[in-house]
């Protein structure tokens, strides 16, 4: 894992040997020390990862051959639901049986990164088929696209077409991306080991036993559960995209300040950004997207937010946190005319341009915010608990036993008053740092970056001192780590 020791002392010298190589050989350095990270993970997986990349490679070889349109379609459709069926046997078929009544289980071990490989390799697939990109003759880029180390465990989701002409380029080492790399990881190691692995410990215990926790601290539990995940997942991010930038690999970024989402909609275009786009791209425009009238759009919203639910993980849980996003999505979108009809006459009763229209409009839009952050953290209660019955004893609890006289209970869940004042800060310090990425459409360490020397270096050492004196190097698992 990313915030081990191990791989903060055996990165460096994997970057100087793979610079130290030449040019042509690079991808094939970065293909070994992609192999030998999965397979001291994964053991024997490595042959499933491997047979993956043989179908994905074959296919395309076989789609820049044929002619036929029906023919590739053919060949398309069959090459995906084989790769589907694997990620399916694997990760599906005890739940699917349990569904089912069945008593029958396989009891089979999950591999590692099977959701993010398969995905990777049904939209090269699928990117061949369209046209949109030519199939890698190349068996080993191929393999180093779907297996880099960097992105298999938890993400991004990459595209051939971003990855592969990235891998044949090999560039130069560069001081200047070796330091956006740096600051990007710094970045993240902070969200992970200062913010997110504090907040764990109050989230752990309150849903621990929910039935012996006040409506307060559950409420509270599921708040702070939906920014501890964004600290642990887009600390991840940060680190993996850095760690590419110092290789000369740029990804896609996966979170785009989603906190300052005014609606359900915006919500899904800035968080978790790869698997959303994946979903767009590859399964809600085929089925449709909005092409088709209202009704159809709307279901097919529906569809796509249960699938990405059912990708987190065969559980309950995730069919009905994606159930419950798809709902607030539609509900969201079949409200905006009435909403915006308020919104409208309201400010038609102000005078054009005065300070007053003005600020309702910003609280409007705050509003709005707090609104969609308050429904996203009450449909994560159901993707935080390992079962539907803890889930529902959470939500019954915030409903039965909620009262703002709790509060005092906080400093019982595990941090005590320092720590818990200390990652209140520190959220708060995050929140103001995205919203001014936010407003200039960048990202948060390129912000930090660009403010005048005596600040941003006061930054960076109060980020070091904060991971110092909270760092986890023991490997604490990355929540995304287990999808």
């Amino acid at each position: 894992m990313f915030n081990t020791i191990s791989y903060i002392i055996l990165f460096p010298p994997a970057v100087l040997v793979y610079y130290l190589l030449p040019k042509r050989f690079r991808y094939i350095w970065l293909l070994a020390v992609s192999w030998i990270f999965y397979y001291s993970r994964s053991g024997g997986f490595l042959l499933l990862l491997a047979v993956s990349t043989v179908i994905t490679y074959i296919t395309g070889i076989v789609l820049s051959y044929t002619e036929s349109g029906g023919a590739k379609k053919a060949v398309t459709a069959a090459a995906v639901i084989v790769l589907i069926g694997i990620l399916f046997i694997l990760k599906y078929l005890d739940f699917t049986l349990g569904l089912a009544g069945s008593r029958i289980r396989f009891d089979i071990v999950l591999p590692l990164g099977i959701s993010f490989y398969t995905f990777q390799a049904v939209s090269y697939i699928a990117d061949v088929y369209r046209g949109k990109i030519r199939p890698e003759k190349n068996f080993l880029k191929l393999a180093l696209f779907l297996s880099f180390f960097l992105s298999i465990v938890s993400g991004p989701i990459n595209r051939a077409g971003d990855i592969i002409p990235q891998i044949n380029a090999a560039d130069d080492f560069s001081f200047e991306r070796t330091k956006v790399g740096m600051q990007k990881m710094l970045w993240g190691y902070f969200l992970k080991l200062a913010i997110a692995g504090r907040l764990s410990i109050i989230v752990d215990n309150v849903y621990a036993d929910a039935n012996a926790r006040s409506g307060f601290a559950i409420a509270a539990a599921a708040v702070l559960y939906l920014f501890m995940l964004y600290c642990d997942f887009e600390g991840y991010s940060q680190i993996a995209i850095g760690s590419g930038y110092i290789l000369g690999i740029r990804m896609r970024e996966n979170f785009r300040q989603p906190f300052y989402s005014a609606s359900m909609p915006e919500v899904w275009r800035r968080w978790h950004v790869t698997l959303s786009e994946w979903f767009r791209d590859y399964l809600y425009i085929p089925l449709g997207g909005s092409r088709k009238g209202r009704v159809r759009k709307y279901v097919n919203i529906f569809v796509v937010l249960v699938v990405s639910g059912i990708w987190h993980g065969a559980n309950r849980t995730f069919i009905i946190w994606g159930a419950l996003n798809g709902l607030f999505n539609i509900a969201g979108q079949l409200m905006m005319p009435a909403r915006n009809a308020v919104a409208g006459l309201i400010a038609g009763l102000m005078r054009e341009g005065s300070r007053l229209r003005s600020f309702c409009g910003r609280l409007r839009v705050s509003l709005q915010r707090i609104g969609v952050y308050l429904l996203v953290s009450f449909t994560f209660i159901f993707f935080a608990n390992e079962n539907t019955a803890k889930a529902w004893q959470a939500v019954k609890g915030i409903f039965t036993r909620f009262s703002l006289s709790d509060a005092k209970d906080m400093v019982t869940l595990g941090l005590g008053r320092f720590n818990l004042a200390l990652v209140l800060v520190m959220m708060l310090f995050v929140l103001a740092a995205d919203k001014a990425a936010y407003k200039r459409n960048c990202d948060t360490p390129a912000l930090i970056a660009d403010i005048p020397a005596f600040w941003r270096w006061t930054i960076y050492y109060a980020l070091l001192t904060a991971i110092l004196f909270s760092a986890n190097l023991t490997g604490t698992e990355f929540i995304y780590s287990r999808m």
